[in-house]
């Protein structure tokens, strides 16, 4: 009888241990694989934000030699060079 209490308690002392570990093991899977997106939705901000500024520049110079340093035209072209160069430069980063 003293052997199956002392059995008794290793089991149930065993399953309290695992179902803890289980646990703390779920909260750092979630918070690594939080921090994880977090870091990738920063990049991917980060460099559409570098591209729209470089593209616009980029488009200006196309757009002005274009239509020979018109506003019209230089407004034109970084509007569409900042446009397709924040969307090349989202694209660009895979996480």
């Amino acid at each position: 009888m003293r052997k199956l209490i002392l059995a008794a308690g290793l089991a149930a002392s065993l399953g309290v241990g695992m179902a803890s570990t289980a646990s703390a093991q779920g909260y750092y899977y979630y918070h690594n694989h939080h921090r994880y997106y977090q870091r990738c939705r920063y990049e991917k901000h980060r460099s559409g934000a570098i591209g729209a500024v470089a593209g616009a520049i980029g488009g200006g110079i196309i757009g002005s030699a274009l239509t020979h340093g018109r506003a019209g035209g230089t407004l034109l072209g970084a509007g569409a060079g900042a446009l397709t160069g924040h969307a090349l430069a989202r694209g660009s980063v895979h996480c």
